[in-house]
């Protein structure tokens, strides 16, 4: 019943933020701006070739079609995705430590929940956040990409590469792709929270150690599948999303093996619980004073 409680709390105080609001609006309109400075990229190519042809005399190039759509709305939606990453591990890394700080946490303890409750809570809490996140950066690239672009099967040269069901199949396993390492994600950032004691303290913590192997995960080769940061988009973006914005564009060795599909459905999952135990470990044994 606690942990209700807390879940209740904590989602009561997100949807009147403020600032939660304008992140997620935010990282809308990021994708939206990715997908149109894709579109803004092709006109500037167009704007030279017209100018070259002009320069020197020949006919002008035809006005080009609107390209096929779902390059630069899987490219959107990443870009979204990899900054909408990064703000889902910073207020998770925030939240206790910044309530610990202020006298929150131990208010709350004291009155109604006990600390598994209370980091059970804020746990499920990363559900509905990572979905929304998922949610609002596709809508974000979707709208760009509709409006700017047209939605069809991949065709090259007369030959259709990928239909359109095939592609939708590849989106549907990019969302089932990104989940699992993005609520890992979570979760690390509420182990650096039970850590710290001040919520700067915990997002620099956690900043710096997520990005510091994002920056580094190449030199572990293979070995860095069994880390579940690896999947994430990213910076240096080994993601599934990835490969499927090139699959997206015609690039026939795109995509994973099917052993590295497998491990980044099934291993975010067995090392998000166990950096939750961890959390409520030294939850438990820490001092609120």
């Amino acid at each position: 019943m606690s942990v209700r409680r807390v879940y209740g709390a904590e989602w009561y105080r997100l949807v009147r933020s403020r600032t939660a609001w304008a992140c997620g609006t935010f990282l809308a309109l990021l994708s939206f701006l990715r997908v149109f400075a894709e579109h803004v990229a092709e006109r500037s190519s167009y704007a030279t070739a017209l100018q070259r042809a002009l320069a020197s005399g020949r006919a002008a190039p035809p006005v080009p079609e609107p390209g096929n759509a779902y390059g630069p709305f899987v490219d959107g939606w990443s870009a979204g995705l990899t900054v909408g990453t990064l703000v889902l591990l910073i207020y998770a890394a925030r939240g206790i430590a910044a309530d610990l700080e202020s006298g929150v946490l131990r208010a709350s303890l004291t009155r109604s929940a006990s600390r598994g409750a209370t980091l059970c809570g804020r746990a499920l809490l990363g559900v509905p956040l990572c979905l929304f996140t998922v949610l609002v950066t596709a809508l974000g690239a979707w709208l760009g990409a509709a409006w700017l672009f047209e939605f069809g099967p991949l065709i090259e040269d007369g030959y259709e590469l990928m239909s359109t069901a095939e592609l939708h199949e590849e989106l549907l396993g990019a969302c089932m792709t990104t989940l699992p390492p993005m609520l890992a994600t979570w979760t690390f950032g509420l182990l650096v929270s039970a850590l710290c004691r001040t919520g700067a303290g915990a997002v620099a913590g956690a900043l710096v150690t997520y990005l510091g192997f994002d920056l580094f995960k190449e030199v572990l080769g293979d070995d860095r599948w069994w880390v579940f940061a690896a999947f994430n988009p990213s910076l240096v973006d080994n993601s599934y999303i990835k490969e499927v914005a090139s699959m997206a564009r015609g690039f026939s060795d795109a995509g994973f093996t099917q052993d590295v599909f497998r491990m980044n459905l099934i291993v975010p999952w067995p090392e998000g619980a166990l950096l939750v135990l961890l959390a409520w470990g030294v939850l438990s044994r820490r001092s609120l004073s």
